[in-house]
């Protein structure tokens, strides 16, 4: 099909003329004034204008601003035809977007070589933007899978951890529920510690403590039911047992990460191996393995003081539930087993300011049990 070129021009001779030299290769649509090119345009598309300059009532500089002011005629080459020798003037009607001019008289060969040189830039301007529009779907497209896929990862990885670690709860007689009140709980002091001491912690590493949080007690799948589910107080060596679980959590995990990672170790779980090993650290030294203080890794600092807190108020084969108000008493202030002196202070603080918000989270889950 041949491309169409439209003659704007108000002298008869000049289209007649134009059209004689061009009408062999292309399709001629014709308007005899710049108010007929304006009307003809909002019907007709055509491939190139060739525009007069100077015409009755709306000149050859209006019909073009009208055209680089309408989105669908914006990109179509215009080339002025003009008598005038003013350079100004070519300058001018270059500068409005024009992309060539060709000067009377006419010579065939020049308007030859003109009209298909910039046609065949516009065709290849289209099949790059064509190209480019493609390439832009593509990569929108791929950006949505690969989004798609970040989001199935993450729910995959969040399933797996809270699988593991309903493992190890259930094997303790704990719900689930206490896993998403260690989260809830431990998102509640990260985000505070974020505000608060920036200094201290990062929003990927906060991130990160949030996740893996519920990991904590992965390695008491290790201990034996007769001595997780004692009514009674422990014996020594039944508690020696029960403290391995800390160290069994944090080799399991780094067996996991081993595994899932193709024999490697990348890292990407040390904050899931640190809390297991050193949860049941406390900052004072007095906890399992005896570290203390900055030797415990932040993210075991956060859900220690979570844990503590939903043990006091969860019902034990040895113990009843405790009230909000009692087992904040007893963080704060200590009892037989616990005292502030095992909670990193700056930990404390926070607790101190957030621990109503504890006792919403523990008290909408009784009640969506119920």
């Amino acid at each position: 099909m041949k491309q169409t070129i439209m003659i704007v021009d108000d002298k008869r001779a000049n289209i007649d003329m134009l059209s004689f030299i061009l009408r062999d290769n292309y399709s001629i649509s014709i308007a005899t004034s710049g108010d007929k090119a304006i009307q003809l345009l909002e019907r007709v598309t055509p491939d190139l204008v060739l525009l007069d300059l100077h015409m009755p009532d709306i000149d050859g500089f209006g019909v073009l601003k009208y055209m680089k002011a309408n989105e669908k005629l914006a990109n179509i080459p215009v080339i002025f035809v003009t008598g005038e020798q003013n350079t100004i003037i070519e300058e001018e009607v270059l500068e409005l977007g024009a992309v060539d001019y060709i000067k009377k008289p006419y010579n065939a060969v020049v308007i030859h070589a003109k009209v298909k040189n910039h046609l065949d830039i516009k065709a290849y301007r289209n099949d790059l933007e064509l190209l480019v529009q493609e390439r832009t779907r593509q990569l929108e497209e791929r950006t949505r899978q690969l989004e798609e896929y970040a989001k199935y990862l993450s729910a995959s990885r969040e399933a797996i951890i809270m699988g593991m670690s309903f493992m190890s709860e259930s094997h303790d007689r704990v719900t689930g529920e206490h896993l998403e009140r260690i989260k809830a709980y431990v998102s509640i002091i990260a985000n505070k510690m974020l505000e608060l001491y920036p200094n201290d912690i990062t929003e990927e590493l906060a991130d990160k403590i949030i996740l893996y949080s519920p990991l904590h007690d992965v390695g008491k799948v290790s201990i034996p039911d007769n001595i997780l589910g004692k009514p009674g107080a422990l014996s020594k060596e039944e508690f020696a047992v029960i403290k391995t679980h800390s160290q069994k959590g944090s080799e399991f995990l780094k067996s996991t990460e081993y595994f899932l990672i193709n024999g490697s170790n990348s890292g990407d779980m040390n904050v899931a191996i640190e809390i297991a090993e050193f949860h049941h650290e406390k900052y004072d030294g007095s906890g399992y393995n005896g570290f203390k203080a900055e030797e415990i890794p932040m993210s075991a600092r956060i859900t220690t003081i979570a844990d503590v807190y939903d043990a006091l108020r969860s019902k034990r084969p040895y113990k009843e539930a405790l009230m909000h108000e009692e087992s904040v008493k007893i963080i704060l202030s200590g009892d037989a087993k616990t005292k502030p002196e095992d909670f990193d202070p700056k930990v404390l603080e926070i607790f101190k300011l957030v621990h109503n918000e504890f006792d919403m989270i523990y008290d909408r889950a009784v009640k969506e049990r119920s």
